[in-house]
């Protein structure tokens, strides 16, 4: 009896072993590559940099801000 708990233990511990070896291994994590985000000088909304318009040092989260900035330094320049 002794003898065959002692083979049904040493078949669990292979069987395990066979189990750990086979399992894939956990990939490698993947590299994020971070990006510079920026302001949009007119709303102030955060934008990846790749993706603002700039205008000299002033970056724009769209096109429309961009002009509206624009019209408004135009009308400040006027007063």
């Amino acid at each position: 009896m002794s003898r065959l708990l002692l083979l049904i233990a040493i078949a669990a511990v292979g069987y395990y072993l066979y189990r750990s070896l086979r399992r894939p291994k956990a990939p490698p994590p993947r590299q994020v590559h971070a990006e510079d985000a920026v302001r949009c000088a007119y709303c102030g909304v955060h934008l990846p940099a790749s993706e603002a318009i700039r205008v000299g040092t002033h970056p724009y989260c769209s096109e429309a801000h961009r002009k509206l900035a624009g019209a408004a330094q135009q009308r400040d320049d006027a007063d």
